[in-house]
């Protein structure tokens, strides 16, 4: 991967953050002709990672991409869910639905494909603040390095980015991050092709814990919480669950749930992926969702460059595209976190019976990256109406606890 190692010259358009949301925006900026300088605060592009690595054929189709050996790991056709006692329920279909990928792949195939078309990649480079200083040029000062020009900068630098409150904008609520850890295990039982999420109080108070398959005896599990040591809470599943396998590798993270921010443009700034809370609020997972708002981030800031008379326009014209893309899936979405991650086992015990008998409409609707119209089904569903006065006790209780 060519990088480069010294800061030689002003950008048209700089990229904060070799993420997907950072890498996608390259690309699309770079389409247009624009000199893009994209700046990874780490030595290497896609580590550490704190991925879980599960991501739609789907949502990658969306993103102009398909299966690809540099990055896949295994096909899934579904998922199992496991209430906090009782017997799991299924969500599977006949065909692939997702892909398990190793993101750190996944991320410097995306670098080496925003290289390919001209981007300029620097690392252990963060950018630390920005200034406007006429109506088209910023300064953007690198950590040790110095100051470099540009026209627009895009802030795709993840979760805690505090670039957007020097733009004048609000970022996402930092405090909604729950903390999570991750192991790689291999010597495990033989895996299936189906990713198993683990419910209640005991496993992963306030979220959830997960295993996804990545070979026939390996597993990617992890979990997060909001309530409890992330550590123990693990082992703890690791021991009852895959009592003989050896953690081969571990990652700790966290999981932003707060949802998106109100405004995602300044004059000269524009924000995408976790920076902008653009994460699904019932899993924190963003590469979709992250990775298409950060193509439309790109566009918009390669035409406000060729256009500097309409560049204000065309940054508010991101903003306005990306929420006509995704705002109403990712309110049902915060609608669906706040009555389900509140429940009691006791509840969630009996939900999970209810939800059997609606699993074939469930299946002809589901997806992973794109959630509301399971959610939808499921609110208005008539069956689940008989819970919802143990729900709204539950909500209210988790409140105070």
């Amino acid at each position: 991967m060519r990088l480069v190692c010294s800061l030689t010259s002003d950008y048209d358009v700089i990229v904060a953050g070799a993420g997907v949301a950072g890498c996608m925006a390259a690309i699309e900026a770079s389409k247009q002709g624009v000199r893009i300088g994209l700046f990874e605060e780490h030595p290497q592009v896609g580590v550490p990672s704190h991925c879980s690595g599960v991501v739609s054929l789907s949502g990658l189709k969306l993103l102009g991409m398909t299966s690809n050996q540099a990055f896949d790991q295994r096909l899934i056709r579904g998922a199992r869910f496991f209430p906090p006692t009782g017997s799991p329920i299924e969500i599977t279909r006949p065909e692939p639905v997702a892909l398990i990928i190793n993101r750190m792949k996944f991320d410097q195939y995306l670098a080496k494909n925003a290289i390919n078309n001209g981007v300029e990649l620097h690392t252990k480079s963060r950018i630390t603040k920005f200034e406007k200083t006429s109506d088209q040029e910023i300064q953007v000062t690198i950590q040790n390095q110095g100051v470099v020009g540009a026209k627009v900068l895009i802030d795709a630098s993840g979760a805690g980015s505090r670039l957007p409150t020097q733009a004048g904008l609000k970022p996402p609520d930092w405090s909604q991050i729950l903390p999570g850890l991750q192991y790689e295990l291999i010597g495990t039982d033989r895996q299936d092709d189906l990713v198993n999420l683990y419910f209640g109080s005991k496993r992963a108070p306030g979220f959830f814990a997960w295993s996804i398959p990545t070979g026939d005896h390996s597993v990617r599990a992890g979990l997060a919480t909001s309530k409890g040591n992330v550590r123990t809470l693990l082992d703890q599943l690791v021991k009852e669950r895959w009592p003989k396998s050896k953690i081969d590798a571990t990652k700790s993270g966290s999981v932003l749930v707060s949802g998106p921010v109100d405004r995602c443009w300044s004059p000269g700034f524009i924000f995408a992926g976790d920076a902008a809370g653009q994460v699904k609020q019932t899993t924190g997972g963003g590469i979709v969702i992250g990775g298409y708002c950060g193509m439309l981030a790109g566009k918009a800031a390669a035409s406000a460059v060729k256009n500097p008379r309409r560049a204000d326009q065309f940054l508010e014209t991101y903003d306005h595209e990306w929420r006509e893309k995704f705002s109403s899936d990712l309110k049902k979405m915060g609608i669906g976190r706040r009555l389900f991650f509140g429940l009691s086992d006791a509840t969630l015990d009996k939900l999970f019976p209810a939800l059997e008998p609606l699993l074939g409409e469930i299946t002809d609707v589901a997806d992973m990256d794109f959630q509301g119209t399971v959610i939808t089904k499921l609110l208005a569903n008539r069956k689940l109406a008989s819970l919802i006065p143990r729900i709204a006790a539950d909500n209210i209780r988790s409140l105070f606890s």
